[in-house]
């Protein structure tokens, strides 16, 4: 069979119709490209996985493979100011796959790194699943060492986020290498700060995104308002603009940040929904005295930003190289390093504990607990992991892993039905409903047997946003529980609200069953409000056989903890298998 960079089948020969996979020719992906300055993938449209070869972090200049690992995160790399992409020039594609493919070739403008832009050429091949759209592609990108003028102009060219006119991200980072640069030979030197608002996720649920952006873009006028007009201005993120103040003293920053928060803390913003008042908190850092390039100094002033927003003390932080600090910052860079190359190396896994009828002790269903594989082979728990996401900004990653290993164990084993736990501001994010539909669609089968489980304490904030959500959920088949029910604030009448199918009962009420009144007392009010409203309930937490047998005279359907069995590490075991629990 005749190829062209062992991806391009020819049409001609008899060997192109093999399938995709075949169709490489035995090509691998892993180790090709090394010699010919460029990056060879397959990238699985239906997973979001991309297989790289060796030399793709150097070609793309980024430090691993995590930011090209999945699909999802490579289209963060293109250029939003780029005519072009891979992705759109694949899904927006006429071409219809005769069985050997389509050809595809793309050229778009990458900003891989803070300060960093070039032009990447990508081309390939996809291949069509039954109903024809793409589901995976072989492909190789080269970097581009002699661009055209016109692709010239567009790097040098500013760009502006339509929303609020302050610079993009890649143009402020462009411009803080450039003011980084102008102020070497400078004594002042120059500060660079950060600003967040406080509790975006909450008012976006609480009023809409239009409302948050409405927020947003008042705070860059704001902002602008109040610094000097060669000050730069620039949108870093969905929550975070940035400032280059050039040249600026560094004794002068905590004056300066102070005096910003309290001018946007100073009266409410006028917005569609009405006035809403709105507090930020700031990080900074000084430039060259704290940090020297331009890396340093975008991860330094988030680093202070960070702290800014965990301290309640404070609106604003100035980054610091204090040992205490520093060692508690690496700290926090090595629990990140650990989670996301466990989720970037397929290291997250399952345990799952069952949930026994409280009728027969038969298994009814089992929970999927997260728990991550370590290097050497040692399994960690959800303790151990989602404190970290939680804390570090990255639990959404977590969620979005134990989704997709849920649904595909049930696609797997037709045999169980399972639970999974999400979080609310990752569930609230239309990207997870997305996704979530997505891999339902694969396998329709799965819904009837997953029950997609919300903690209570953050789902009440919001009743509208609450019902929407779980609404969404029911509509693609699947079942919704309510986890840790009486931890929270949650009044009863918020029950018949919410149109749960399975209520699970925080497990402090239930430890001390035996011995509490008031517990009893609860858990009783909670079951007969729940049969009334045809929700079935979950115990959790049981541990001895006394209160198992007192939940049951009082018809709990279900029962959950170590009494009636322990998390296991891997795929649940089958009926056949798992020996049924009889209770008293």
């Amino acid at each position: 069979m005749n190829t062209q960079n062992g991806l391009r089948p020819d049409p001609a020969d008899p060997a192109a119709e093999l399938s995709p996979e075949a169709a490489t020719g035995g090509f691998d992906v892993a180790h090709a490209g090394t010699d010919l300055g460029e990056a060879t993938y397959s990238w699985n449209i239906e997973t979001d996985h991309v297989t790289w070869s060796v030399d793709a972090a150097r070609i793309f200049g980024v430090r691993d493979l995590a930011p090209l690992s999945t699909g999802t995160v490579f289209a963060t790399l293109v250029d939003q100011a780029s005519p072009a992409s891979r992705h759109a020039e694949i899904f927006e594609s006429e071409g219809r796959d005769p069985g050997t493919g389509v050809n595809f070739s793309a050229r778009y403008l990458v900003n891989p790194a803070p300060g960093t832009r070039f032009w990447i050429e990508d081309s390939g091949r996809w291949f069509a699943n039954e109903a024809g759209r793409p589901r995976l592609v072989h492909g190789v990108c080269r970097r581009i060492l002699a661009p055209t003028a016109e692709e010239m102009a567009l790097v040098t060219k500013r760009h502006y986020d339509p929303a609020t006119g302050a610079l993009t991200r890649a143009d402020f980072c462009n411009a803080l290498a450039h003011a980084i640069d102008g102020t070497a030979k400078d004594t002042r030197g120059l500060v660079l700060l950060m600003v967040a608002i406080n509790d975006l996720a909450q008012l976006n649920r609480q009023y809409g995104y239009q409302v948050g952006d409405e927020v947003i873009a008042a705070i860059v006028r704001r902002l602008r308002g109040m610094i000097r007009r060669r000050d730069t201005l620039g949108r870093y993120a969905t929550n975070k603009i940035g400032l280059i103040l050039a040249p600026s003293l560094a004794e002068h920053m905590d004056f300066v940040a102070n005096r910003l928060a309290s001018g946007i803390r100073s009266q409410p913003i006028e917005t569609s929904a009405g006035s809403i008042s709105v507090s930020v908190h700031i990080g900074g850092v000084a430039v060259p005295l704290e940090a020297k390039t331009t890396m340093e100094a975008l991860h330094a002033c988030e680093e202070a930003l960070t702290d800014a927003g965990e301290r309640g003390d404070t609106t604003f932080v100035a980054f610091s190289r204090n040992p205490d600090i520093a060692s508690q910052r690496s700290t926090n860079r090595e629990s990140t390093d650990l989670v996301l190359s466990a989720l970037n190396e397929r290291r997250i896994r399952l345990a799952f504990q069952p949930i026994v009828s409280s009728k027969t002790g038969d298994i009814a269903m089992y929970e999927s607990l997260v728990r991550m594989v370590t290097p050497e082979g040692e399994w960690l728990g959800a303790s151990q992991i989602v404190p970290v996401a939680e804390r570090l900004g990255f639990l959404h990653l977590v969620d979005h892993r134990v989704m997709e290993l849920a649904i595909e164990t049930l696609r797997e084993r037709p045999d169980i039905t399972l639970t999974f736990n999400v979080g609310v501001d990752t569930a609230l994010h239309h990207d997870w409903m997305a996704a979530f539909r997505a891999q339902i669609a694969l396998d329709r089968s799965v819904a009837e047997r997953l029950i997609v489980e919300i903690t209570e304490t953050s789902l009440i904030e919001d009743i509208n946003a609450a019902r929407s959500l779980i609404e969404g959920i029911k509509e693609c088949g699947a079942r919704v529980a309510i986890d840790d029910f009486g931890a929270g604030h949650t009044s009863f009448r918020n029950m018949r609200l919410l149109p749960i199918d399975i209520l699970k009962i925080d497990g402090t009420f239930i430890k001390n069953l035996a011995r509490s009144a008031d517990d009893r007392f609860f858990v009783q009010t909670l079951l007969q409000l729940a049969r009334h409203l045809k929700i079935e309930t979950v115990a959790e937490w049981v541990q001895d056989e006394e209160t198992a047998s007192l939940l049951t005279s009082w018809r709990v359907e279900y029962l959950q903890g170590d009494f009636l069995g322990t998390a296991m590490d891997g795929m649940p075991a089958r009926k056949t298998e798992a020996p049924a629990r009889r209770l008293a």
